[in-house]
């Protein structure tokens, strides 16, 4: 059988590149072409199945800008990797603007330049990821058809026409103001105001002079004669988990004030709260008022996580998509990586990375190496976020993407290799703290001191840490 092979058109003046850059692709196996000028390589392009070209920015026929917009219109998705001896700002600028693949300034690195046109010829025989239809005749911007999204949705529809109080629960990300949102612009509010009070951000004074405003303003509301939606008419309590005692009480006050007037009966406002955390739990241990629980917590709705729905990625990755101008594609094994992904930050974890694909790849399949670098570096950054997590959340997470990394690996002794992982660093900080006293670590730790010794022989910290 007879392989056909690839066929690469260079576009440049300097025919010492040109020969260069033939014997490099003639090595990889790639057919080449070299024209000296626009007009030949336009003539090339009609007599000749291209499968890729690499230009030449400064020409003396015409401008390389104007030749890869000649190219775009007689051939829209052929793959331009571009080279010039302008490297300035500008220049890199411009070419961006045309949307190439890929930019090499003169004199370039051979086998980086090479390396670049075997990935862009690899991705052409790659199987893209095939998304089902999406419908965007949906006029709620909640996107999802798992089982615990389609219960969510009965249970926002049931309360999106009544005025109670909700707490959403749910992690950070999962789009608890949303959900607020929602109830209110679809609900008896709609002609209304609604009004945001980030908790997290205030002090326990702010908190309450921000109470105090918003009472002095729902009575104005219904004394003067102002427009319908500049009244109040929702007030989304962000956080509320976060509250001092203190602030709780503030609160509570405010919640069980009734401001309407005699004179002219008005509806009270809609409370709408979230929490990242366990009320019942922060109730137990005395961290939430018993009394302000019972008062927010007439109607409840929780918010899953992203890793409980991991059938509606696809269809959030379409959603997130749909106003991006260049068309996307995602390998299978893209894809894949990305439905098996933890999601510590969920939703909004989700968005930021397919955000940062589009801006870093914008032209090119998205494949799985891709992928793994962007989220690599989302945990290097987002380190500060993950401090904030429970510890059995962080293993958790750890343990998800172990599984991703090693997945049709042969994987034994997965017990003891955690156990080490965190009894390592545990030991070693206690000693630390307790200034290397094997009597006090062995207390601080609950363990008894032979027990101790014998820990830190396996984990080669008897060295440096004098018996005391």
């Amino acid at each position: 059988m007879v392989i056909k092979k690839l066929t690469i058109l260079i576009v440049d003046d300097d025919p010492s590149i040109g020969i260069v850059l033939q014997q490099a692709f003639q090595r990889l196996g790639y057919n080449s072409l070299i024209a000296e000028n626009f007009s030949i390589a336009l003539t090339l392009l009609t007599q000749y199945n291209i499968s890729l070209i690499i230009t030449d920015i400064m020409m003396p026929d015409t401008s390389g800008f104007d030749f890869i917009d000649q190219l775009k219109k007689y051939e829209p998705n052929i793959p331009i990797i571009a080279i010039s001896a302008l490297s300035t700002l500008s220049t890199t600028v411009e070419i961006e603007k045309k949307k190439v693949l890929d930019y090499f300034p003169k004199s370039f690195n051979l086998e980086a330049l090479t390396n670049s046109v075997q990935q862009v010829l690899q991705l052409q025989k790659t199987v893209s990821y095939n998304f089902k239809v999406l419908k965007e005749n949906e006029s709620l911007p909640l996107v999802g058809q798992s089982k615990v999204m389609q219960k969510l949705y009965r249970m926002i529809a049931r309360l999106m026409c009544s005025d109670l109080t909700v707490v959403i629960s749910g992690e950070s990300g999962t789009g608890k103001e949303l959900v607020a949102k929602i109830l209110h612009q679809y609900g008896n509010q709609k002609k209304f105001k609604f009004n945001v009070l980030n908790l997290a951000i205030l002090t326990d004074d702010k908190i309450e002079k921000k109470l105090i405003n918003f009472q002095s303003n729902i009575i104005s509301n219904q004394i003067n004669n102002i427009s319908e939606h500049e009244k109040f008419g929702t007030l989304f309590l962000d956080d509320i988990s976060e509250l001092s005692l203190l602030a709780q009480t503030h609160l509570l006050k405010f919640l069980e004030k009734d401001f309407s007037l005699s004179s002219n009966k008005e509806i009270k406002p809609r409370i709408i709260a979230s929490s990242k955390k366990n009320l019942q739990e922060l109730v137990k241990k005395g961290l939430f008022r018993e009394d302000l629980y019972y008062f927010l917590n007439i109607a409840s709705l929780h918010l899953p996580p992203l890793r409980e729905r991991k059938e509606d990625i696809p269809l959030l990755i379409q959603h997130f998509l749909k106003n991006n101008p260049e068309k996307i594609y995602f390998s299978e094994q893209a894809m894949t990586y990305l439905i098996n992904y933890a999601w510590p930050g969920n939703i909004r974890e989700l968005n930021n990375i397919i955000k940062r694909l589009t801006i870093l790849y914008p032209y090119q399949m998205i494949q799985v190496e891709f992928v793994k670098k962007i989220l690599h570096d989302s945990i290097r950054i987002d380190n500060e976020v993950s401090s904030l997590l429970p510890l059995s959340k962080i293993v958790e997470n750890h343990l998800y993407r172990y599984f991703i990394e090693n997945k049709g690996q042969p994987i034994s002794n997965l017990y003891n290799k955690i156990i080490a992982e965190v009894e390592f660093p545990l030991i070693k900080l206690v000693l630390s703290e307790t200034d290397s006293n094997q009597v006090k670590a062995a207390s601080m730790l609950g363990i008894n001191r032979n027990t101790l010794r014998k820990k830190m022989k396996n984990y080669n910290l008897l060295e440096g840490n004098k018996r005391k």
